[in-house]
Protein backbone atom coordinates (compact mmCIF):
# COMPACT_ATOMS: atom_id res chain seq x y z
CA UNK A 1 0.00 0.00 0.00
CA UNK A 2 1.53 3.27 -1.12
CA UNK A 3 1.41 5.98 1.55
CA UNK A 4 0.27 8.92 -0.56
CA UNK A 5 0.26 11.39 2.35
CA UNK A 6 3.91 10.62 3.10
CA UNK A 7 4.81 11.17 -0.55
CA UNK A 8 2.86 14.44 -0.55
CA UNK A 9 4.69 15.52 2.62
CA UNK A 10 8.03 14.85 0.90
CA UNK A 11 6.99 17.10 -1.98
CA UNK A 12 9.90 18.18 -4.18
CA UNK A 13 12.51 16.86 -1.77
CA UNK A 14 14.30 13.63 -2.60
CA UNK A 15 13.94 10.44 -0.61
CA UNK A 16 17.62 10.78 0.22
CA UNK A 17 17.05 14.25 1.70
CA UNK A 18 14.11 13.03 3.76
CA UNK A 19 15.97 9.96 4.93
CA UNK A 20 18.89 12.10 6.04
CA UNK A 21 16.54 14.46 7.89
CA UNK A 22 15.08 11.54 9.86
CA UNK A 23 18.31 9.61 10.32
CA UNK A 24 17.60 6.77 7.89
CA UNK A 25 18.74 5.77 4.42
CA UNK A 26 17.01 6.62 1.16
CA UNK A 27 16.01 2.97 0.89
CA UNK A 28 14.34 3.03 4.31
CA UNK A 29 12.39 6.18 3.40
CA UNK A 30 11.34 4.49 0.14
CA UNK A 31 10.16 1.44 2.09
CA UNK A 32 8.08 3.71 4.33
CA UNK A 33 6.46 5.33 1.29
CA UNK A 34 5.70 1.96 -0.25
CA UNK A 35 4.26 0.61 3.01
CA UNK A 36 6.86 -2.15 3.26
CA UNK A 37 8.16 -0.86 6.58
CA UNK A 38 6.92 1.56 9.20
CA UNK A 39 8.95 4.17 11.08
CA UNK A 40 9.25 4.06 14.84
CA UNK A 41 6.50 5.77 16.85
CA UNK A 42 8.92 8.60 17.66
CA UNK A 43 9.60 9.28 13.98
CA UNK A 44 5.89 8.98 13.14
CA UNK A 45 5.24 11.63 15.79
CA UNK A 46 7.97 13.88 14.37
CA UNK A 47 6.46 13.56 10.89
CA UNK A 48 3.03 14.28 12.36
CA UNK A 49 4.27 17.52 13.92
CA UNK A 50 6.18 18.67 10.83
CA UNK A 51 3.50 17.72 8.27
CA UNK A 52 0.50 18.90 10.26
CA UNK A 53 -1.25 15.60 9.55
CA UNK A 54 -2.19 13.09 12.22
CA UNK A 55 -0.03 9.98 12.08
CA UNK A 56 -3.26 7.96 11.82
CA UNK A 57 -3.84 9.69 8.47
CA UNK A 58 -0.30 9.49 7.11
CA UNK A 59 0.13 5.87 8.24
CA UNK A 60 -3.52 4.84 7.82
CA UNK A 61 -2.58 1.23 7.02
CA UNK A 62 -0.74 0.82 10.32
CA UNK A 63 -3.63 2.08 12.42
CA UNK A 64 -6.32 0.26 10.45
CA UNK A 65 -4.81 -3.16 9.94
CA UNK A 66 -7.56 -5.69 10.63
CA UNK A 67 -5.18 -8.65 10.71
CA UNK A 68 -3.05 -6.93 13.33
CA UNK A 69 -6.10 -5.85 15.33
CA UNK A 70 -7.43 -9.43 15.39
CA UNK A 71 -4.15 -10.63 16.90
CA UNK A 72 -4.31 -7.94 19.60
CA UNK A 73 -7.97 -8.47 20.54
Amino acid sequence: MVRVKLIEFRGERSQEEMGSKYGVTQQTWSNWERGIKTPSPAIMRQIEIESGLAMEVTFFDVFNNLKLLKRVI
